[in-house]
């Protein structure tokens, strides 16, 4: 009797063993489909290309060639950095807010502009309404 008992125990193990590796097999047989599905569904969206019609619609541009669309995007985006960067709003709060949503197209020579345009005294506050500050130390 203890011996089929102990016969018993080791075929539990070793089924135990088996469910365990099966399981990790499956695992990691579901964890590469996702990554690979995962990979072709990046490689699709890099193929669209969203395109704003003068600022109004949204057009989304489907082409085997993304390089074609690269002057639409760039007009696009150098339009939107003027618009955020000369437009000013009578409320100071809108216009760095704007301010700041056209640093993060431009690179750093937008911000060495703007810090020059801040120190010779073209602030935001004079279109505000509000009084022109003028900073003569920086001048």
């Amino acid at each position: 009797m203890e011996f089929k008992s102990l016969k018993n125990i080791e075929t539990s193990f070793r089924h135990l063993r088996l469910f365990g590796i099966v399981y990790l097999c499956a695992c990691t047989l579901l964890v590469g489909y996702s990554v690979w599905k995962a990979y072709g569904f990046a490689e699709a969206q890099r193929q669209k290309i969203y395109v704003l019609d003068e600022g109004k619609s949204l057009i989304m541009a489907l082409s085997q060639d993304a390089a074609r669309n690269r002057p639409v995007e760039a007009r696009e985006h150098v339009r939107r950095l003027h618009e955020l960067f000369f437009t000013l709003a009578p409320d100071k709060a809108a216009i760095e807010s704007n301010i700041n949503r056209a640093m993060y197209l431009a690179d750093k020579s937008l911000y060495g502009y703007y810090r020059d345009w801040t120190r010779k005294g073209s602030t935001t506050g004079s279109s505000a309404g509000t009084s022109t500050r003028r900073w003569w130390w920086t001048a």
